[in-house]
């Protein structure tokens, strides 16, 4: 009976001794760690680190630093403070070993070469914004000499190893004149402001107003429409404010376009990139204002008031308020013919 006893097992005895009878604890999640992306990367993965941290496209980041080159270049200082400091997701690179290097120096030290660094991306920057406002003032041949001479010289001194410097200010011309190229920026035609009073059709311009940086305005309420039925406008504006002024009795048809910016033509208004509108299609009516509008970057106003200030710059206000009347003028001009 004893040996019978004793050979009797507790069930699930071996799992407990097995088990330690405690269940394994959960693991805790680890925090989400800002880091350069090693795989998906142009320069160093700022941009591909900062998509995945943020769960959006890294082409978007990219595009913001490029656009930040000719806004003041904050946010390619922010990529260079970005490379040097946040750590890549896989093996360290070289933006990541000379921020280490910057770390040893001390931080004096380490802060005078970040300085140092600073300043040689700002020159980078101006280099780059001079290249596209000499394009877009019309020295494009000039700029691409200036170019070929560059290339000319960094072939000739290939073999020796020298004038390597001039690639990144090269690189940095090429890209703001091909910037200005693309997006056909146009400054030609003074810079300033320039306000146009014309009191008969015959005295406007045949190739109309152009400015090229700046606020340029044309009030056409001195005009006597009653003679001067249908009056065609062409205004070009490289980079600013363009103001036309016309009477509310005028119907204002044709066409405008904004590279950049925003557009408000009797009280319709429109902003973004490519900003193209079409006022009054097929409209007959008369007195009439044929115009032809081209903003590269910035404003364009058509106002149709006989009481805007043509000196108030500021001359809106919300949308279902001030233009409101601008609308209805519009309709009831345009609704004659």
């Amino acid at each position: 009976m004893n040996d019978d006893t004793s050979s009797i097992e507790h069930p699930g005895g071996d799992e407990e001794s097995t088990s330690g009878g405690s269940a394994p604890e959960a693991v805790a999640p680890q925090p989400r760690r800002l880091r350069r992306s090693s795989s998906d990367r142009v320069l160093v993965g700022v941009a591909g680190g900062l998509g995945r941290y943020f769960g959006v496209d890294a082409v978007i980041f990219r595009i913001g630093f490029v656009l930040s080159l000719f806004f003041g270049g904050l946010g390619a200082l922010a990529y260079l403070l970005l490379a040097l400091f946040v750590p890549t997701d896989g093996d360290p690179d070289r933006a990541q070993r000379l921020a280490g290097r910057l770390h040893r120096m001390g931080f004096w030290r380490g802060l005078g070469m970040a300085a140092v660094a600073a300043l040689a991306v700002a020159g980078l920057f101006a280099l780059a914004t001079g290249g596209a406002f000499a394009v877009a003032l019309g020295w494009g041949v000039p700029v691409a000499i200036g170019v070929i001479l560059a290339g000319a010289v960094l072939a000739l001194t290939a073999f020796r190893g020298g004038a390597r410097w001039l690639i990144l200010p090269v690189m940095a011309i090429v890209i703001g004149a091909g910037v200005a190229s693309a997006a056909d920026l146009d400054f030609r035609g003074g810079i300033g402001e320039r306000e146009y009073h014309p009191v008969t059709a015959d005295s406007i311009p045949a190739d109309g107003y152009r400015l090229g940086i700046g606020r340029l305005a044309v009030d056409l309420r001195d005009l006597d429409w009653s003679r001067a039925r249908v009056v065609h406008l062409d205004v070009k504006l490289g980079t600013g404010q363009a103001d036309v002024f016309v009477p509310e009795a005028v119907c204002i048809k044709g066409s405008s376009h904004v590279g950049v910016g925003e557009s408000e033509v009797a009280g319709e208004q429109n902003d973004g990139v490519d900003v193209d509108h079409t006022a009054a299609a097929g409209s007959n009516a008369v007195p009439r204002l044929e115009l032809d509008a081209d903003v590269d970057v910035g404003q364009l106003r058509v106002i149709n008031s006989d009481t805007a200030d043509v000196n108030d710059s500021g001359y809106r206000g919300p949308f279902h308020d001030a233009t409101a009347p601008q609308r209805a003028a519009e309709d009831r001009a345009c609704a004659k013919g």
